[in-house]
C-alpha cells in the first residue's frame, strides 16, 4: 500500500517514470540491508594512481593533435549546465545563475556569452543545455528570455524525503517534503525528457557536463579530440587534491571496476584513510565528457548503475534520509572510462559567500571571451586559491554590502590566507598580502581604511 502511495505522489510531482521506478528500487534495497546500502566493503577498494589517470597530451605536439581532432568535432558537442540551485547559502532566494559572479555579470550570463564567444570563433552553433530544478525552471526560462543562442531546458527529478526509521515519506505538506534526486539523476531525466534522442537527431553526439557555478570549466577541443582519438565514451576530469579538497570524491576501483567514491559510502572508521590526500590523490571536479549514443543504449538496455548515496537531514525536527546519486558514480556501466588529469584552474565552484569574494576580487580576471582566469600576476608559489574563512558573526547575513564598501575592489592576489571575525568592515581598495588576520571582538566595529594593505 505505502509503495503505491509513493508512486502516485511522485506521479502527480511530475517525476518521470524512470526516476519513480529507481527511486522505489533503491528504497528496498536500503529496507534489506538495514540502511546500509551506501557503505562499500572498504577491501573492495583501490584508488586511482597516478599510471591511471589519463594526461591530455604529454606535449605540445600531441596536445596541438587531439585539440585539432577537437576542433573538428566541436560543431557535434554540446554543453550542459546543471542549474537546479538555489542562492540560499549566499544570501538570496533566486536560482544560484542568476546571483551576481563577476563585473555585474551573472553565472548564467557569463556562460551564456562564453558559448556564443565560441560559436563566433569557430563557426559553429554548440547548444547551451540547461538541467533545471523544478525551483529554477519557469524563472530561468523567463529571465533568458530571447537570445541568439541555442538554448534547451529540461527538468531534474525529485523525490520524496523519506522519515528514518518508518522509511516512509515526510508529509508536512510543504516542499520541505521534496527534494532534488541528485546530479546522477542526469542520464534519466535527459533520456526521459526526449531532448537525448532530439540532440541525437540534430547530429550531435558528444556533452561535456559541469555546474552552472563552476566559470572556470569550459568547453576544451583538445579533451574532446582525446576522447574521440582514444575512443573513450565516458571522461571525467580529476584533479589533484590538496588539503581543501580531502572530502571530495575519488576515482577509484571497487572489486575491480572502475567507480567514483564520495565520502558518504565510506565506512566513518576509514573517513581517515580516505582523507589522505597522498594515497586518495586524485577528487572529482564534475567536469563529464560523455558519447550521447552510450548514454542512450545505457537506459534501453538496463545497464546503467548508480550506487545509492544516503544523506541524512533534519528537517523541522524529524530526521530523515535523501536518496541520491552521483553523476560521476556512473562511470563504471560504461565500456570504455577514463579519468583525465586537468589543470586546478578548471575547477572552482563558488558555493559559499567566501568563494563569491574571491571570485570577484583580482585573484581572478573576465577577459573578453568571458573566460574567467586567474590572475596570472597570483604568485605560482601560493596556492590557487587563497585560504578565506569567516567567523564569529563575520558576513552571518550573507550580504557582502554590508561588510565591504565595494567587494570587487578587495585585492587578494598576493594573500596565502584571509581570516575575519567579527565586527568589521572594509573600505574601498583594501589589499591582504600573506596570512591574514582580522579579528574584532565586542560590539563595536572595526573599519579598515581605504587603501590599508593588511600583511603579516
Amino acid at each position: 500500500m505505502i509503495v503505491e502511495k509513493i508512486k502516485k505522489s511522485m506521479m502527480e510531482r511530475g517525476v518521470s517514470p524512470g526516476a519513480i521506478s529507481h527511486f522505489l528500487s533503491c528504497r528496498d534495497s536500503i529496507i534489506a540491508r538495514s540502511g546500509n546500502s551506501t557503505q562499500l566493503n572498504w577491501d573492495d577498494i583501490v584508488p586511482f594512481g597516478d599510471e591511471d589517470v589519463k594526461q591530455p597530451g604529454t606535449d605540445q605536439e600531441s596536445y596541438r593533435h587531439f585539440e585539432r581532432i577537437g576542433e573538428d568535432h566541436l560543431e557535434r558537442a554540446v554543453v550542459v549546465k546543471l542549474n537546479g540551485g538555489r542562492s540560499t547559502s549566499m544570501g538570496g532566494a533566486l536560482p544560484k545563475c542568476f546571483v551576481q559572479a563577476r563585473d555585474g555579470r551573472s553565472f548564467l550570463d557569463i556562460c551564456m556569452h562564453r558559448m556564443m564567444h565560441l560559436n563566433d570563433r569557430f563557426k559553429v552553433e554548440i547548444p547551451l543545455v540547461l538541467m533545471n530544478s523544478f525551483f529554477t525552471n519557469e524563472v530561468t526560462k523567463k529571465l533568458v528570455g530571447r537570445t541568439p543562442l541555442m538554448i534547451f531546458n529540461f527538468i531534474q527529478n525529485e523525490y520524496p524525503r523519506l522519515l528514518e526509521e518508518k522509511m516512509t515519506p515526510l508529509a508536512t505538506g510543504g516542499e520541505v517534503d521534496w527534494c532534488p534526486a541528485g546530479h546522477g539523476d542526469f542520464y534519466i531525466s535527459f533520456y526521459e525528457s526526449g531532448l537525448l534522442d532530439k540532440l541525437l537527431q540534430l547530429g550531435y553526439r558528444w556533452v561535456f557536463i559541469s555546474n552552472i557555478d563552476n566559470l572556470c570549466a569550459d568547453i576544451s577541443p583538445a579533451i574532446l579530440g582525446m576522447m574521440i582519438d582514444k575512443g573513450h565514451d565516458f571522461m571525467m576530469e580529476v584533479t589533484r587534491k590538496t588539503p581543501v579538497d580531502v572530502k571530495g570524491g575519488s576515482p577509484v576501483f571497487i572489486d575491480g571496476h572502475p567507480g567514483l567514491l564520495e565520502i558518504a559510502q565510506v565506512d566513518p572508521k576509514h573517513e581517515a584513510a580516505f582523507q589522505n590526500i597522498n594515497t586518495f590523490r586524485y577528487f572529482n571536479t564534475n567536469n563529464l565528457w560523455i558519447d550521447m549514443e552510450a548514454i542512450r543504449d545505457l537506459i534501453k538496455s538496463g545497464g546503467l548503475n548508480i550506487p545509492t548515496i544516503i544523506n541524512p537531514k533534519s528537517i523541522l525536527g524529524h530526521s530523515v534520509i535523501q536518496i541520491e546519486t552521483a553523476m560521476g558514480a556512473a562511470m563504471g556501466s560504461f565500456s570504455k572510462p577514463a579519468a583525465i588529469n586537468v589543470p586546478r584552474n578548471r575547477f572552482f565552484p563558488v558555493k559559499k559567500m567566501k568563494d563569491l569574494l574571491i571570485l570577484q576580487s583580482d585573484a581572478f580576471l573576465l577577459n573578453k571571451a568571458y573566460q574567467i582566469l586567474p590572475n596570472p600576476q597570483r604568485s605560482a608559489k601560493l596556492p590557487f586559491l587563497p585560504e578565506v574563512s569567516f567567523g564569529g558573526g563575520f558576513m552571518d547575513d550573507n550580504e557582502l554590502g554590508n561588510w565591504f564598501a565595494d567587494p570587487a575592489s578587495l585585492s587578494l592576489v598576493d594573500a596565502e590566507a584571509f581570516e575575519v571575525k567579527g565586527r568589521v568592515f572594509f573600505e574601498k581598495e583594501v589589499k591582504v598580502r600573506g596570512r591574514v588576520k582580522v579579528e574584532q571582538a565586542g560590539a563595536d566595529e572595526l573599519r579598515i581604511s581605504s587603501g590599508t594593505v593588511l600583511s603579516n
